[in-house]
């Protein structure tokens, strides 16, 4: 049959199970596509009835988070439904978890299904087989639920076990079920619980050559840790992933309801930890998750001194009330906003790294070789010393701080202070190092990027890209590199190859911002590209003059500043400029977008904070 009703035209399958197939169609009537899962021939009329049934109860739902059904019918003695047809992938297509706005947007999705869940749990539905590919993305990113197996298959394949059998249930089933007795809405959370650890660490909990293994390691064992597979993963998210699989549903969120405000809560964090570290985020991509609002209206808020100059490469960083900044031989502490000073933290050189700041301490290091850890109480917490200057902001995670000296090495030290491993790159290390698809990158100035197993500091592999000052930023599957001559090129980690290069022709001092699809490049040639993430064709470019300060992006808006004493704002989309303050003295400092407001950091060692009007 090629017409189901007269009214439904069969295009080509996008999915097969032992009770039904499913097709792309179209509706002729409306002139839409659809999907259409056809029930097989040899069903049982009980069976069918019940398909029906179900059918029904899920077409009385109405929610954004629910694939919509549309119609439901027979023909040829085969029973039929017709649903909305979605485009985007499965759930999983959204992982790995990366530190920046790329992984907030994961667990922004996530939030959307516990929503969905919700809806069908107050209304005494359990989906009973919650896996990535019965949660289905659109076009934009939203995740939709599905029932009764239908997959939207972007690839015609189906994976099985040794043994011919499908492990795509099984790695996703609650103990509960595993074991028979009867579910609750407790299994559906444990069954996204095991979607979303596949999804942030890119492996399910649980493996085995067939299902048997992989049930009883539901019933029995407990998961591995996800930080483990994915060091790029907040303590605070890996918790509450954690608590999600525990093995007895009392141990979980007690609805839906309640896993999505704990959530909301993780994200709130996991948002605020990113401007605590410079270049937002353990990936570095100068892609912050707010920025302030009405930027074409920013005014003077606030201003403040310190002692000493911001010079490059540092930046200011924020968190929970406080930024900090480096200048001179100390480290500047002030509540935001507002701008109130606190007591600084003494070094014994120049402090030029950029900080980084946690729910608790601070990180600091100077051109003395000392990296201080400090509590922010005062506290001191540990110092390491190295044996040259040190440039490259300290990259904290939740099991280690790397750390980047000009000594040529690349340190890993635990958080009490205790050195784990130490690298030898075999060149000054002027940047730190950038975290990104499992693993450590580190750009020498002899112009060698290196990439390491994070635990071990074991090589996985280098490839030569040139001479690299400023942090490499992540995003899109891409290292965007900038080198020293002014070649910027998109390098794909996995691959391991170049897939665009663009030449700048000027020095390129400060980091690229790289989000949305693009990356955004200024150096000492005074332009300021907007380059296609995907290609690398320019999509705008602007005259800003010679930049030494990394780009910031923010709310679809992008802020540099000039040696020429200018910060300006443009829309990063088309390139238009929205606003620009001037005469503020020269500025080396990346802008940081925080909590609604913009600081900037000047030479001549002040702060200063822009609100809109």
């Amino acid at each position: 049959m090629d017409v189901l009703a007269g009214r439904y035209r069969l295009i080509e399958p996008i999915g097969s199970g032992g009770m039904a197939e499913v097709w792309r169609a179209r509706d002729e009537r409306v002139g839409r596509e659809v999907a259409v899962k056809l029930l097989h021939a040899h069903v049982h009329p009980l069976e069918r009835e019940r398909f029906a049934q179900e059918v029904r109860a899920l077409a009385a739902l109405s929610h954004p988070g629910v694939v919509a059904i549309y119609d439901l019918g027979e023909e040829e003695g085969r029973t039929y439904f017709v649903m909305e047809l979605v485009r985007g992938g499965t759930f999983d297509r959204l992982g790995p978890f990366e530190s920046g706005v790329e992984g907030l947007a994961i667990l922004e999705a996530a939030l959307e299904v516990l929503a969905a869940l919700s809806h069908l749990h107050a209304r005494g539905i359990l989906h009973r087989d919650l896996t990535p590919k019965n949660i289905l993305l659109t076009e934009e990113g939203r995740p939709k639920l599905m029932d009764f197996g239908l997959a939207y298959l972007a690839e015609a394949t189906r994976h099985f076990t040794r043994t011919g059998y499908t492990l795509g249930t099984p790695q996703y089933m609650a103990p509960e079920q595993a074991k028979g007795v009867a579910l609750t809405p407790a299994a559906d959370l444990y069954a996204f619980g095991a979607v979303l650890y596949r999804t942030l660490t890119g492996r399910p909990p649980f493996e085995g050559e067939h299902d048997q293994a992989v049930l009883y390691q539901h019933v029995y064992e407990p998961p591995r840790d996800p930080i483990e597979l994915n060091p790029a993963l907040p303590q605070a998210l890996a918790a509450w992933l954690l608590r999600m699989l525990e093995k007895e549903p009392a141990a979980r969120p007690q609805s839906a309801a309640q896993a999505r405000r704990e959530l909301a809560a993780v994200l709130e964090a996991v948002r605020a930890e990113l401007t605590g570290s410079a270049r937002a985020g353990l990936a570095r991509s100068g892609h912050y998750p707010s920025g302030p609002v009405r930027p074409e209206r920013l005014e003077l808020a606030a201003r403040a001194a310190f002692e000493g100059e911001a010079v490059w490469p540092m930046e200011p960083v924020a968190r929970a009330g406080r930024l900090a900044v480096g200048g001179g031989a100390a480290l500047h502490l002030f509540r935001v906003p507002g701008l109130e000073p606190a007591s600084p933290f003494p070094a014994s050189d120049e402090v030029t790294a950029a900080p980084a700041l946690t729910e608790d301490r601070v990180y600091f290091a100077d051109w003395e070789g000392v990296l201080r850890a400090r509590g922010l109480g005062g506290a001191r917490l540990f110092e390491h010393k190295t044996r040259a200057e040190v440039t490259a902001s300290p990259l904290v995670t939740a099991r280690r701080v790397y750390l980047a000296g000009r000594d040529g090495y690349l340190y890993a030290l635990t958080p009490e202070g205790e050195l784990e491993w130490a690298f030898e790159a075999g060149g000054h290390l002027s940047a730190g190092p950038t975290l990104y698809r499992g693993l450590l990158f580190a750009a020498s100035e002899s112009g060698w990027l290196f990439a390491l197993e994070p635990a071990s500091g074991q090589l996985v592999y280098k490839v030569e890209a040139g001479p690299i000052h400023a942090h490499i930023p992540a995003a899109g599957g891409v290292l965007v590199l900038p080198t020293w001559a002014g070649e910027v090129h998109a390098f794909d980690p996995l691959a391991r190859e170049v897939r665009w290069t663009y030449d700048v022709e000027g020095e390129l001092w400060g980091s690229p911002a790289v989000g949305e699809g693009r990356a955004y490049v200024a150096g000492w040639s005074g332009v300021l590209y907007a380059l296609d993430l995907a290609t690398g064709d320019e999509a705008w470019t602007a005259e800003v003059g010679r930049v030494t300060a990394g780009l910031s992006l923010a709310g679809g808006v992008l802020y540099l500043a000039t040696e020429a004493g200018e910060v300006r704002a443009f829309d990063a989309a088309s390139g238009r400029e929205l606003w620009r303050a001037e005469g503020l003295g020269e500025v080396q400092a990346a802008p940081l977008p925080h909590a609604g407001r913009l600081y900037v950091a000047t030479l001549e060692g002040r702060l200063l904070e822009f609100k809109g009007a």
